[in-house]
């Protein structure tokens, strides 16, 4: 039999009896959350399904070695039932071996974008590739962002000559304009590539169910990323200092 749970007039799952077990014992779940069973609509408290029912305990970690990593963040299931997907929970089951992602808070990544024209933006997205990289080695973002910045290079030296050839009458915008498409699409190319691999990293090895929307990686990309690593990271720190997740 599968189980849901109901938090914060969110529901999430479903689970099976030894999922909420394993999740119990982490903290994920707790036993006054509200649970029901598959095919009925009646809430009753966890604590109550779970009844006797021995919960296993969460391996402790080792206190001589520090874990930069932190724990990682996972929760019962990131999304409700309706694909609600601002309404990811962060929490954390187990022991990360993960680097965190990039720390910088979201809000303070806009501003700087803002203050330098876009130009930071362009730093950030390759600090965000490179932690991609490092929890999904497969990953080419990296690369489509360097292919995007030579690009972007191009365009620059075609726009010089284009104005140099201006001034003969002989001007030729083309070059000009298929390196600022090409550029465009490679940045998008990165973009979802980066997508793909956070996704499946939080879904397979830190499992939290995060589901990256479409539209939102479309238009705000390294924005959109950062805000949920903002919130991940967030969630390590309380986890980190004792406070409930």
């Amino acid at each position: 039999m599968n189980y849901f749970i109901k938090r914060d007039e969110k529901e999430y799952g479903p689970y099976s009896l030894a999922d909420l077990q394993k999740y119990v014992g982490t903290g994920n779940i707790l036993l006054t959350d509200l649970c029901r069973s598959e095919g009925l609509t009646d809430w009753v408290p966890v604590s109550q399904v779970i009844g006797n029912i021995p919960v296993p305990a969460a391996a402790p970690q080792p206190a001589a070695a520090p874990n930069y990593g932190g724990p990682a963040y996972g929760a019962p299931a990131g999304y409700g039932a309706a694909g609600q997907g601002a309404g990811a929970v962060y929490a954390a089951p187990e022991v990360s071996q993960y680097p965190p992602p990039p720390a910088l808070h979201w809000g303070i990544l806009v501003l700087l974008g803002v203050l330098t024209c876009g130009l930071f933006g362009w730093v950030w997205a390759f600090i965000q590739a490179a932690w991609v990289k490092k929890i999904d080695p497969q990953s080419k973002a990296l690369l489509y962002y360097g292919i995007s910045v030579g690009l972007l290079v191009l365009m620059v030296v075609a726009e010089i000559a284009d104005g140099v050839a201006f001034r003969s009458g002989t001007r030729n915008g083309g070059i000009y304009l298929l390196c600022r498409l090409a550029g465009g699409i490679m940045w998008l190319v990165a973009a979802f590539n980066m997508r793909a691999s956070i996704e499946e990293h939080y879904y397979s090895k830190e499992p939290i169910g995060l589901s990256l929307n479409g539209v939102m990686t479309f238009f705000f990309n390294i924005y959109y990323f950062q805000y949920h690593f903002t919130k991940i990271n967030e969630m390590k720190r309380r986890q980190m200092t004792g406070y409930p997740a």
